[in-house]
């Protein structure tokens, strides 16, 4: 089995919202070659995730997620975005099809931390957004 784990914690009432994506190194080099160069790697990283990772806010309006940073600590990649979600995480909607496209087996698991409580939200291969209650 392959996942990919997402938390999302709302920072305040319909404030900015921090997005960390936690994947195997190794399952992240199968989908995409890193490059050497700390810069190309991070460009590669951020151009995949914005096209298997996506929020939009209540009415349907695409939330920018801006690149943060990388860390690495041993097989695993942490990435790191942010994006002000208007209205707050509430009945936005969340798309995590991160690696369906490269593993039949995928199971990304997106937990949302927002006004006192946390919801999470499974997604597999052929699903598409989801809305948090």
């Amino acid at each position: 089995m392959h996942t990919a784990v997402t938390e999302l914690a709302q920072r305040g009432a319909g404030g900015t919202t921090a997005v960390q994506i936690r994947v195997f190194a190794d399952d992240f080099q199968a989908a995409v070659p890193l490059p050497a160069d700390t810069a190309a790697a991070n460009s590669a990283m951020a151009r995949y995730l914005r096209s298997t990772f996506a929020l939009a806010d209540r009415t349907g309006r695409p939330v920018r997620l801006v690149w943060v940073g990388v860390e690495r600590s041993g097989d695993v990649i942490l990435m790191r975005l942010e994006g002000r979600v208007t209205g707050g995480l509430a009945g936005a909607r969340v798309t995590s099809v991160v690696f369906c496209e490269r593993f039949e087996d995928e199971v990304n698991v997106v937990r949302a931390t927002y006004a006192g409580r946390t919801e999470t939200l499974l997604f597999t291969r052929g699903e598409s957004s989801k809305a948090l209650p």
